[in-house]
Parts: C-alpha cells; structure tokens; sequence
C-alpha cells in the first residue's frame, strides 16, 4: 500500500505504553502525496491508517494490540486544523515518522467483536475528578506531578491564565510533547520539566498548590513522594490528589488508607470518596 503522509509527534516507547494519554494529545500529519483533500469541513472525526506500533501490550490488553500492533494501525481521530502543510489531529495512536496509508470520514466503526476500539474507562473518569477540583487548584505558582502528556495541566492553565502551571514527568519523549501540545494551543502560561517524583527540581517552599491525579498508586515509594512533595510546598500550600479505589497496582488503598499515608508523612489531610474515587486535601501542619 502506498503512503500518502507521515506522522510528526513526540512518541517513544516508553509513553505509548501510556497509549490511552494519547486520545488527547496532538500530532501532526504531513501529507506527502499530491492529493490533500482527505480533511474537509464536512467531519470533525476521521479513521486514519497508519503503520502499526511496534511495541506489544500484556494479554489482559488484547484489544490494543489487535487494533494498533497488527498488519496496520487504525485510531479515531479528532480534526483541528492546518498549518502549511501539516494538518493537526488529535487522538492518533502512531508513532513519530510512521507512515500514513488512508484517512476516511468516520461515519461509523466496525463490529468485528474481537477488535473492538478501546474506549477505556479510566480517562473519562480522571477528568470528571479533574473538574471537581479545579477550583480547589489556588495560587500562582501550581505543579501537577507525573502530567503524563500534559492534557490536565494545559486545561489548568486555561482556566487559571494568571497562575504559572509546572508539569514534570521522568519521560523526556513525555515533556516534549507536553511542550509540544501546549504550543499548539497557544498556552504560553505552562512549563514542562524532566525529573523524579521523589527528588523534585524545585526549591523548597516554591509551590501554593501541588496536584496528583491518578498517578500516585504508580509509585513504588509513596511516603517517599509526599515527604519531597512537602519540601516543595509554601507554609500555606496544599496538596490536591485523586485517587481510584477500584483500580491499582499491587496495593488496594481505601479513603483511609490514603489519609494514613499523609498523616505519616507529616500533613493535616482531609479525604472524602465520590464515585469509587477517594480525593485528598492535605496542607502542611
């Protein structure tokens, strides 16, 4: 089959792992062929095919392979806009440089069982939390620890234009596409650094808010995490995370759980469940 574009964005193999970050994360095409008409105004969602991905997903997560590790890759993107000759999606599931072979309307998915599209439970849920504590997220100064692909942190920005929001995450391929999506969105209001949740490149005291979503049960050394999220925190700062009860790794933790760990690591914590989600509210004692 014979390529008609080429992908442009910030992949490695390490973030596709974190494949369902993407759905909100920008790439590029760049069409290559002499025929651009693929995107018009009369859809705002196209199925795109695209070289497969070369990594491979644990059995539990069959349906990821089956859609974008096989013969082809196919992901249901959302259309933005173009830019010289660079049309931006978002929701692409191909990796930098992979070729790009058809982009149809999407009118409708297959029904083939066995390949079903992921749709994923966990992302919509995370945003829901997000919107519940935005209005806890105060100051000038924000950080969101592990931002992923910085989709929450953008969304900060945007709603609070007067404040500086931070994301940092151990993946540099993760950073440059942060810094590559907010560009895009002409969010200037954000900075993206590489560096480790346990030893956070900032002085101490820098921070008015610090935010966690859904990333703490990832970690191997939770007290370690709160105790340099403490160093970072103003006198008068807060800290701000969500965390799911029915999903986890390793350890389940409960609303009290989670208030344990804080009061060990030397907070004042407030934590409350909604919807199978514990929330927590800690400040320094």
């Amino acid at each position: 089959m014979e390529s008609i574009g080429k992908v442009h964005n910030h992949t490695s193999e390490e973030n596709l792992k974190m494949l369902p970050l993407w759905r909100q994360a920008i790439s590029g095409i760049e069409i290559t062929g002499s025929e651009d008409g693929f995107f018009t105004d009369k859809h705002s969602h196209y199925i795109v095919i695209h070289d497969p991905l070369k990594i491979k997903f644990p059995q539990s997560k069959e349906e990821l392979n089956k859609r974008f590790c096989a013969g082809m890759g196919a992901s249901v993107v959302s259309y933005i806009r173009k830019e010289g000759n660079m049309h931006y999606i978002r929701g692409l599931m191909a990796e930098n440089g992979a070729s790009i072979y058809s982009i149809l309307p999407y009118t409708y998915f297959d029904k083939i069982e066995e390949a079903q599209f992921p749709q994923g439970y966990m992302e919509p849920r995370k945003m829901k939390s997000f919107s519940d504590v935005l209005p806890l997220l105060n100051g000038n100064n924000i950080l969101d620890v592990g931002c992923g692909l910085g989709t929450l942190a953008i969304m900060m920005a945007e709603a609070k234009p007067d404040a500086i929001i931070y994301g940092i995450d151990v993946l540099d391929s993760a950073i440059e596409q942060c810094k590559f999506d907010a560009k895009f969105e002409g969010v200037t209001n954000t900075k993206f650094v590489v560096g480790s949740t346990y030893e956070l490149p900032f002085e101490e005291g820098y921070f008015d808010t610090v935010a966690c979503f859904f990333m703490l049960h990832h970690l191997d050394d939770i007290p370690r995490a709160l105790i340099d999220i403490k160093r970072v925190l103003k006198p008068s700062g807060e800290v701000i995370a969500v965390e799911p009860i029915d999903h986890y790794h390793d350890v389940q933790r409960y609303p009290d759980d989670w208030k344990a760990l804080f009061l060990d690591a030397g907070y004042k914590v407030d934590v409350w469940e909604k919807d199978n989600i514990s929330y927590i509210r800690a400040g320094l004692k």
